[in-house]
């Protein structure tokens, strides 16, 4: 089957769940992966302050990160009921182990692998937009604590500096082709 992943035997498209730390391309990489497949993009960040009205800073400001999280939680598991789709995973959701356990119950969990540098050059600036990013050393902290659970991922990728959004959409298609996904 041409750019997709198997499931059941190659009858059809799964989900492809990408992992990582923030400001690692994700959405970037996911919607390029689902406008190749004609399939729908999902980034769970965007579609909690879609359905909230407010930024996921806000959120956690007023009503906590556990908060957060449950909704968090609650978006990745409408998820199941799309046959075929690219989500973008926030940076913390695939850390929970129920999470981590839905994913790979319902799809194919891709690490996007970027060294810590240039995802700081990346966030520089945007520390407002994100709730667990108040400075470089806290969130090469939070990125060190993470790292353990990205690398539970099905798959990864190795993003090198200077990497096109197309050609890591090409290793992330070719990764993804290798993978016999298990009926949901």
């Amino acid at each position: 089957m041409a750019g997709g992943v198997a499931r059941g035997g190659g009858r059809g498209l799964t989900r492809i769940y990408l992992v990582g730390f923030m400001g690692a391309g994700k959405t970037t990489v996911g919607r390029r992966l689902a406008d190749r497949w004609g399939v729908p993009f999902v980034d769970l960040d965007v579609a909690f302050e879609s359905l909230s009205g407010r930024t996921i800073r806000e959120t956690f400001a007023s009503r906590g990160e556990a908060w957060f999280r449950e909704r968090e939680r609650e978006l990745l598991a409408g998820t199941a009921d799309l046959p075929s789709a690219v989500v973008a995973l926030g940076g913390g959701t695939f850390v929970d182990p129920r999470n981590a356990s839905f994913v790979r119950r319902h799809g194919l969990s891709v690490f996007l692998e970027v060294p810590f540098g240039v995802i700081a050059s990346r966030l520089a600036g945007k520390e407002a937009d994100r709730p667990l990013f108040s400075s470089v050393d806290e969130a090469r902290r939070l990125y060190e604590e993470r790292l353990p659970f990205y690398r539970m991922a099905d798959r990864t990728i190795v993003v090198a500096s200077g990497m096109t959004v197309e050609e890591v959409v090409d290793r992330l298609e070719e990764a993804a082709g290798r993978e016999e996904v298990r009926e949901t």
